[in-house]
């Protein structure tokens, strides 16, 4: 059966809004430690688990998950703003400081505020505007394609800084994160909840198809390193990305069930957050201690409602959130110096509490 031109649009517009600063720049890190297995890893995990939330869930499902666990989408959205925020700011702001003969902190300030303050004008607009402009944006994306240097490209190697074994130990955390979060994702919500009644969601197969290409231009311009990131192309892209990104999670914040006074906190929350973290810590750790949310704590909670079904107990939620802050230690560790044998406990530790504190939910 052929797609529709709807089906087309809706997979292109969540492959810009799964375009993170992750799936631009995680891979650049998997591919520096652990070479192309790592970014295998990182790619597999991260395309099926995101492809598959459309097939796992009505559009019913969806719609009382988002009413049973809006606030932790909506933390999950505001984390997300706040991410893109700090790494535009990391990124480009010694470059704009550096242009305009400013200091590194005005050009941070300057990013940033740039980056949100387009984000909020375009989550100003209505759904069937913002959606096809998110379309939109993919295409404009792959035409990054086009310029990048395949004169000076290089192959990727089979081996990183670290270890296969490095890779064996934090793999449990890659899989579990990228195969969970997707279901905190108020913009995955909203693609499932549009499809027609007893409409395959097909654009969740074309998001895996065109997030697979996401991530194919990613390791392309790591192969063209050390000049990849400085393309003007590349900047280009990512700058579309981010600030789509921000725009679609930010509309999101506005249509959830919650007060307004919590959205706008949350919303205007995020930005600030990014600015400060660019400001205070810019660099590497700290773009990895942001991963690490959705590689531990979101993962862990959507774990967690997945096996109530529905909003989980406090009980329940406070023995995760103590395993969650247990092992968090672990994570950090194993990501900012390198695992050891404790790495996987990551995971082991809030399953084993989801599953002694969480009753199965019918």
């Amino acid at each position: 059966m052929a797609l529709s031109s709807r089906t087309i649009f809706s997979g292109f517009a969540l492959a810009t809004s799964w375009t993170w600063c992750i799936g631009m720049f995680a891979p650049i890190l998997m591919g520096q430690l652990f070479g192309w297995p790592g970014i295998l890893v990182f790619a597999l995990p991260n395309i099926i688990g995101c492809a598959c939330f459309g097939y796992l869930r009505t559009a019913e499902r969806s719609r009382q998950e988002t009413r049973d666990h809006a606030w932790v989408m909506g933390v999950f959205s505001a984390a997300t703003v706040a991410y893109q925020v700090f790494f535009a700011g990391w990124q480009w702001g010694p470059i704009v400081a550096e242009q305009f003969e400013a200091s590194s902190n005005q050009g941070t300030a300057l990013v940033t505020g740039a980056l949100f303050t387009a984000s909020v004008l375009l989550a100003a607009l209505p759904r069937h505007l913002l959606w096809p402009l998110a379309a939109l944006a993919f295409p404009l994306s792959l035409l990054t394609f086009a310029f990048l240097p395949w004169g000076s490209m290089h192959a990727i190697s089979a081996r990183g800084a670290w270890t296969m074994g490095d890779l064996a130990l934090v793999a449990p955390t890659i899989v579990f994160g990228f195969l969970l979060s997707p279901n905190l994702d108020l913009t995955f919500h909203r693609a499932r909840q549009e499809c027609h009644a007893g409409e395959r969601p097909r654009n969740f197969a074309v998001f895996g198809v065109a997030f697979a290409a996401m991530l194919l231009l990613t390791t392309c311009y790591l192969a063209a390193s050390p000049g990849g990131l400085n393309n003007p192309a590349v900047r280009a892209h990512m700058a579309i990305q981010l600030v789509m990104t921000c725009a679609l999670h930010l509309s999101e914040l506005r249509f959830l069930r919650l007060p307004v006074a919590p959205r706008m906190l949350l919303g205007v929350g995020a930005g600030i957050l990014g600015l400060i973290v660019a400001l205070v810590e810019p660099g590497r750790d700290s773009y990895l201690r942001f991963l690490g949310l959705y590689g531990l704590l979101f993962p862990a909670y959507a774990a967690l409602a997945l096996r109530a079904k529905g909003r989980p107990t406090v009980r329940a939620a406070l023995a995760v959130g103590v395993a969650v802050i247990a092992v968090t230690p672990i994570l950090d560790h194993a990501f900012l110096d390198r695992p050891t044998m404790l790495a996987p406990l990551a995971v082991v530790f809030p399953l084993v509490a989801i599953v002694l504190f969480t009753r199965r939910g019918r």
